[in-house]
Order: structure tokens, then C-alpha cells, then sequence
């Protein structure tokens, strides 16, 4: 793999051009099919286009990139993302601002990205090129006017704002490559001594040691002939957490948003809470019935979820609140598992609007299939993270066992269910 990542460094031209050509791609998608009621008579092209958007955006782009963070590290932000390429060129003909302190808070994307799936999944913003357009145009328009104002040619919004980069980082510590710096070749490297490393996102190299924030651009691989890309164990990174990697808020993040409010804002619809709560509310209709009701059905389950597991958590490490927020990170590739399956549902509507033949035993056998693997990935990363011993070693078998039943058993989408069974009874 270090030839690999040799090449990164040494043909940025390929990169760059990459990039350039996602970004040509994905500006054509999100921006041509607002030019239809320009050209009435081109309509059914307009309309092709604006699904091939949705289809390339939401059923194939989001589960993928989950995918490829949790398998490889984030390659997509380094090398493909249009966001970054974007934000980086702006800021190359930018004012050069210094960093503002608010900008450094380090559960500011988390927080962003929380917003985001909540709109994005009350609205159905996916489900239209409008609501796709405000998601996504949005975030980008944040790129460039970050790139504009802050950095000298660095990538300031994916360092401490981009949204998705949030769980990204999560996801890409579970990694089998990364860019492994050996400390001691850096320090006795002869000289003279090359120029430091352009990383555009101001990691310092020398003491890099984790992939949550490396975006696998490859500008340092072999300098000082000690940086090389290097695989490593399945979610290594996460088994051997120093003590001081350890946070609370990431803890909370990963509980109350990778796994609670994905969970709920991904279900809620065909949640028996949300019938609840809207006859409870007046009706299926208005605010306090529609999109009241949905946003609690959502909360509820983030908390019911999240909390539940906390506490199986704070019970399996004795009482010890540190040493509970260490095992939540062990639960990051079933998170991740499960944040993936639930982004496939919409391929699964994309596909049957394609008259792609598909039936319910489809999408649970693919469910069972990677939560069965995923669940056990956990299991082993937990239980060497583990410090508490005795009876209160269970307790965190338990809490994979909880969250693997609640994704097995996820109600499935009233769309998406209709459109099978649509599919099974012809």
C-alpha cells in the first residue's frame, strides 16, 4: 500500500482533476434540472436528470461513502469530494482570516449534522430535486464562503465545520489503511530537510496517530521517508484508545446520534410511536399532528435508544462514567451498520420505481447479513476495551444485543413496504 500512497503525493495532477471532474458532475445534477422552465419542450430530459440526482445522491453516493469510511478511512473527502475541492480553491483567492475561536468547538459538525438529518428526514427532502437542492447547495454554499474568509489554501471548512466529517471521523477509525507515521525516522531524517508537509486540512503529521481527521489525500505520504499508507486490524484504532482520546461529547455523539437519532429519524415513519403520538396530538394533519408528532417520535427514540444503551454501558464498566464513554466507541462499526442499512432503504425505493424486481426477503436477509457481522465486530472491539471484570463483563454483550434487535426488527418504510408488496402480490 505505501506505493499507493506514494503515488497519491506524487500525482496530485490526477487528483486534482478528479476532484474536478466530481465537482463538473455533481454541480450538473444539483443545478441543471432548475433550468426546466426554461425549456418546456426538454422537460422529460430535465426530469431524467433530476433522477438520476436522487439516484446517485441518496441510493447509491450516501451508503457508499458510509461504507468506504468504515472499510478504507476517508478517501472520498481527500480525493473525490466537490465540497473540498471547492472549498480549497477558494480558499487559495480567499481573505486569509485567522481561525475564529467559536469555529474550533469540537461538537460544532456534530451539532450541525443533528439539524440536518432531522430536516432532512421530516421534510422528505430527499424524496424532491428542491429539498435535495436546499441539503445539499447549502451545505456547499458553506464551503465556499468558509474557504473565502478563513485559511491560506487549507481546507478550514472540512477541519472543524463540514457536517458529514462529523461522523465521518467516526466512521473512518474503524479503517484498515491509514497513514502510519514512524516518529523516530521523522526525527533523524538527514539533511537538509524537506519543506513541511501542504496538509490541507493543518494536521500536524509527526504526531498523527488516528484517522478521525485524516483525509487520505496522500500530500504526506513519505516524508522524511517515515509517513507511509500502511493497513492495520479492523478497527484497531478503536481497541487501543489512550486515555486522553477518550471524549465525553464524541461518547454522546455516538450514542444520542450515530445510533439514537439516525435510528429514530430513519423509522419514524413506521413507527408505532408516531401513531401514537399524532392521534394523540390531534390528528394526522397540521403541525401539532404531522411534523409535531414526527420530530418527538424521533427524539423519543434517540433517547429511548441512546439512554438504554448508556446505562448498559455505565453498568458494564462498574459505574465508571470514563471508562463508559470508552465503550461506546466499540459500538461505532454496529452504528455505522446500521446508519448504512437505513440510507439502502432508499436505494430499495429507487430500485422498485426502476421495476427492479425485489421482495421484503431482500432487504431482511441484507439487513441480518451485515448487522450479524457488524454486531460481532463490536462485540470483540468492546470486550478488549473492556476494563471492568466479573459479572459486570455482560453487561456490554447486552447492549450489542440491544442495539443489533432494534435494527433487525426496524420498521421498514410505509413506502417502501407498499412498494414491495406491490412487487410480491404481482
Amino acid at each position: 500500500m505505501r506505493a499507493f500512497g506514494d503515488t497519491l503525493r506524487r500525482r496530485q495532477d490526477v487528483v486534482r482533476a478528479l476532484q474536478w471532474g466530481f465537482v463538473a458532475l455533481y454541480l450538473f445534477l444539483l443545478f441543471v434540472p432548475l433550468l426546466a422552465p426554461l425549456a418546456p419542450a426538454h422537460g422529460a430530459f430535465f426530469a431524467r436528470v433530476a433522477h438520476w440526482a436522487e439516484a446517485l445522491f441518496w441510493g447509491f453516493w450516501w451508503p457508499a461513502v458510509i461504507l468506504s469510511m468504515m472499510l478504507f478511512g476517508q478517501f472520498w473527502c481527500g480525493v473525490f469530494c466537490p465540497d473540498g475541492a471547492l472549498t480549497e480553491f477558494a480558499s487559495r483567492r480567499g481573505l486569509g482570516r485567522k481561525i475564529p475561536p467559536w469555529m474550533r468547538r469540537a461538537a460544532l459538525p456534530l451539532a450541525l449534522f443533528a439539524l440536518i438529518v432531522v430536516y432532512e428526514h421530516l421534510s422528505g427532502a430527499r424524496h424532491s430535486h428542491g429539498g435535495t437542492l436546499l441539503v445539499l447547495g447549502t451545505v456547499s454554499l458553506g464551503a465556499v464562503l468558509t474557504g473565502l474568509l478563513y485559511g491560506r489554501g487549507k481546507r478550514v471548512w472540512c477541519r472543524y465545520l463540514c457536517p458529514t466529517a462529523s461522523i465521518f471521523s467516526m466512521l473512518a477509525r474503524c479503517a484498515v489503511l491509514h497513514f502510519k507515521v514512524d516518529r523516530e525516522a521523522w526525527d533523524r531524517a538527514p539533511r537538509p530537510l524537506p519543506g513541511a508537509v501542504d496538509c490541507p486540512l493543518l494536521l500536524d503529521v509527526r504526531r498523527l496517530r488516528s484517522n478521525e481527521k485524516c483525509s487520505m489525500c496522500g500530500r504526506c505520504s513519505g516524508h522524511r521517508d517515515a509517513v507511509r499508507l500502511a493497513w492495520r486490524a479492523p478497527g484497531q484504532e478503536l481497541a487501543t484508545l489512550g486515555d486522553g482520546e477518550v471524549r465525553e461529547w464524541e461518547a454522546v455523539g455516538i450514542l444520542f446520534v450515530l445510533i439514537g437519532l439516525f435510528y429514530g429519524a430513519m423509522h419514524w415513519q413506521g413507527s408505532a410511536w408516531h401513531g401514537w403520538l399524532a392521534a394523540a396530538l390531534g390528528g394526522a394533519g397540521g403541525w401539532r399532528g404531522g411534523t409535531a408528532a414526527a420530530l418527538l417520535a424521533i427524539l423519543l427514540a434517540a433517547g429511548t435508544l441512546g439512554g438504554t444503551i448508556g446505562l448498559l454501558l455505565l453498568a458494564a464498566a462498574r459505574g465508571r462514567y470514563r471508562e463508559a464513554c470508552r465503550l461506546a466507541y466499540g459500538l461505532i462499526p454496529l452504528g455505522g451498520a446500521g446508519l448504512m442499512l437505513g440510507a439502502m432503504e432508499h436505494s430499495f425505493a429507487i430500485l422498485r420505481r426502476a421495476d427492479v424486481l425485489l421482495d421484503a426477503t431482500h432487504l431482511h436477509a441484507l439487513r441480518a447479513m451485515v448487522l450479524m457481522v457488524a454486531a460481532a465486530w463490536s462485540v470483540v472491539l468492546g470486550m478488549r476495551m473492556q476494563r471492568a471484570v466479573g459479572r459486570a463483563r455482560g453487561f456490554y454483550p447486552m447492549s450489542v444485543l440491544l442495539l443489533l434487535i432494534a435494527y433487525l426488527f426496524a420498521p421498514v418504510s410505509p413506502a417502501i413496504l407498499a412498494g414491495l408488496q406491490a412487487v410480491a402480490a404481482a
